[in-house]
């Protein structure tokens, strides 16, 4: 069996968990572990390395931002909107 065969999968697993860190409003640390894990994989395996770039672009992508709080706004105005009582 290769030695680096796991390394596929578990990056994947990494990459899930580095952008649910983001979705959860801590886009800089999981931006500094993927760097990191880039960092790692880049010589010996440049191919999961680019996914972790690709995640990091994700990460700091404006429009993702801007879409997480176009989230944020829309639950706050269902959570203060209030039915008129007659």
């Amino acid at each position: 069996m290769d030695p680096t065969a796991p390394v596929a999968p578990l990056n994947r697993l990494f990459m899930q968990a580095l952008l649910r860190m983001g979705d959860a409003g801590d886009i800089d640390a999981a931006c500094r572990l993927a760097a990191q894990g880039w960092s790692l994989l880049r010589h010996d395996q440049p191919k999961e390395a680019e996914r972790l770039n690709g995640v990091m672009h994700n990460l700091t992508n404006p429009r993702r931002r801007r879409s997480k709080e176009s989230r944020l706004d829309d639950n706050l105005a269902l959570s203060t909107h209030h039915p008129t009582r007659k």
